[in-house]
């Protein structure tokens, strides 16, 4: 977390990256699992959440819930574009329409939606990073509908384009962060 803070900190530089390469990058991108740590703060409480996630090129991205231990072993699925079906599990039995209020800014749904903006949208800025030895892309997407403004800042592994944390915020209030502390492609 020390990194990534150093990262915030940190002064921006010019890139020779741009949306095109990312968008290139994520559309051909094969699978991956990942562990994640997401910090929610939604207004109400502050709760951290591990979980493992798995993205699928072809079918559904899964997850499945490590932490807190009173939601361990919950699991959901997730499909389509717009993050239309969604599929909360547990032990066996599927809820269909644990729908999220407010699409893409969720523990449940977040990286889903910011796989999608990654793979499909333009980020309105782009620039460079480096903390503790180590570069990052990082983009910042923004976008406004009748529920509000919502900006997302996700740092990449500069050369690999690896995911490694992102804020997600909600008419400028930050709701998510997450952070991917193991990654692999399969």
């Amino acid at each position: 977390m020390a990194l990534l803070t150093a990262a915030l900190l940190s002064g921006c530089a010019g890139t020779e990256m741009d949306g095109e390469q990312v968008r290139a990058h994520f559309d051909a991108l094969s699978d991956f699992n990942a562990q994640v740590e997401i910090l929610s703060d939604l207004g109400e409480s502050v709760v951290t959440y591990q979980m493992d996630y798995a993205y699928s090129r072809e079918g559904n991205d899964s997850f499945t819930i490590t932490a807190p231990e009173s939601l361990a072993g919950i699991g959901g699925t997730i499909a389509g574009s717009e993050n239309v079906q969604f599929t909360l599990q547990y032990d066996g039995l599927s809820l269909d329409d644990a729908m999220p209020q407010r699409t893409g800014l969720t523990p449940a749904d977040g990286l889903f939606c910011l796989l999608n903006d990654l793979r499909t949208a333009e980020p309105a800025q782009i620039w460079t990073e480096s903390a503790s030895g180590v570069d990052f892309v990082v983009l910042r997407y923004e976008s406004e509908d009748e529920d509000g403004a919502v900006a997302k800042q996700v740092w990449l592994a500069d050369g690999t384009l690896q995911p490694a944390y992102a804020e997600l915020f909600a008419d400028g209030t930050r709701v998510l962060a997450i952070t991917v502390t193991a990654y692999t492609e399969t």
